[in-house]
């Protein structure tokens, strides 16, 4: 897969807790408007490069509750008919990996819904490098196995925009899950 995808506001109304619904209840344009994606095998495992626009790169936040770092996540349904949108839901896991600006190793995630967000370190052999050049960030993941995504072959994105203040359930998603082909 390569391909170039337009990516949409999370709906805030379905986030969990009171304050992000009506706090950010105008935020209904993606602040990073579109995405590209490339996906390939690599032996048993995949490496998978995600670029988008960003003027104003987040890096670091050390001390400054106010700020927040770009980032982003690929996630694989777990079972055929997870949903994305919620992040799975019980019975219905998604999984994924998350790089964030401001860490130098990506983080492997699990959820069963919004809110249930499990995070762990990766497993091992499994890379990430990221470069921002010419308003343009570039994440590479190099993941050594990936069962979800063998079995499922279908990936949905995430992208953060640390300058919008997104974080947690503020960010930019792609349509739905995307088939590998």
């Amino acid at each position: 897969m390569n391909k170039t995808i337009t990516l949409s506001a999370a709906p805030t109304g379905m986030q969990p807790g009171g304050y992000v619904p009506v706090a950010f209840a105008d935020r209904t344009e993606a602040a990073t408007p579109s995405a590209t994606i490339e996906a390939v095998a690599a032996g048993n495992g995949w490496r998978i490069t995600l670029s988008w626009a960003c003027a104003s790169p987040v890096r670091h936040t050390a001390n400054e509750t106010d700020r927040f770092p770009d980032a982003c996540a690929v996630l694989a349904p777990v079972a055929p008919d997870s949903p994305w949108i919620t992040m799975g839901e019980p019975g219905k896991a998604v999984e994924g990996f998350l790089w964030k600006a401001d860490r130098e190793q990506p983080l492997h995630i699990r959820a069963e819904g919004l809110g249930s967000a499990q995070r762990a370190a990766p497993p091992e052999g499994t890379r990430v490098t990221a470069d921002w050049r010419d308003g343009h960030w570039q994440v590479v993941f190099e993941i050594p196995a990936w069962s979800a995504l063998a079995a499922q072959r279908q990936l949905a994105v995430a992208v953060w925009a640390g300058a919008a203040q997104e974080r947690a359930g503020l960010k930019s998603v792609s349509p739905g899950w995307l088939p590998l082909g």
